[in-house]
């Protein structure tokens, strides 16, 4: 498995990635290149035999990161890809003070990942998915 920053050339398997991982409606290959281009954004994928099977876009404004999206497809979960492809990102953005996101309060297995990586949960965005509508829960990694 390779971690490498996302090129335009990705846009449309990226679009295909997050369409198994959340449905068809999550993003458009619009939303997907326009994340892309954003100047604060940096997208990263991991690429294992030849096709893309995990996604980051990641935002830095001031000195503080976000995870904006984060996908992993079903068959490559629990191998450490989201992990890796956080990291990178930690890795090229050495001037953040902290890092936010937000996460279903239904998924485990994602606010697992998160916890382990220092991840702490700071506060609530009351109705903030839809389909289903749910809470996400803010989490906070402190960093320096």
């Amino acid at each position: 498995m390779i971690i490498r920053r996302m090129t335009p050339g990705d846009i449309g398997e990226v679009k295909r990635l997050l369409d198994i991982c959340f449905g068809s409606s999550a993003w458009s290959e619009d939303s997907v290149r326009s994340q892309l281009e954003r100047p604060e954004s940096s997208c990263y994928t991991a690429v294992c035999d030849e096709s893309i099977v995990g996604y980051l876009a990641f935002e830095v404004i001031a000195d503080e990161g976000s995870v904006v999206k984060l996908a992993v497809h079903p068959d490559y979960r629990r191998q450490g890809i989201a992990r890796e492809l956080i990291q990178g990102a930690l890795d090229d953005s050495k001037e953040m003070t902290a890092v936010f996101l937000e996460v279903r309060q239904s998924n485990i297995p994602a606010i697992s990942l998160y916890s382990g990586l220092g991840f702490e949960e700071v506060g609530i965005r009351r109705d903030y998915y839809d389909k289903p509508k749910e809470n996400a829960a803010i989490y906070r990694l402190p960093l320096n």
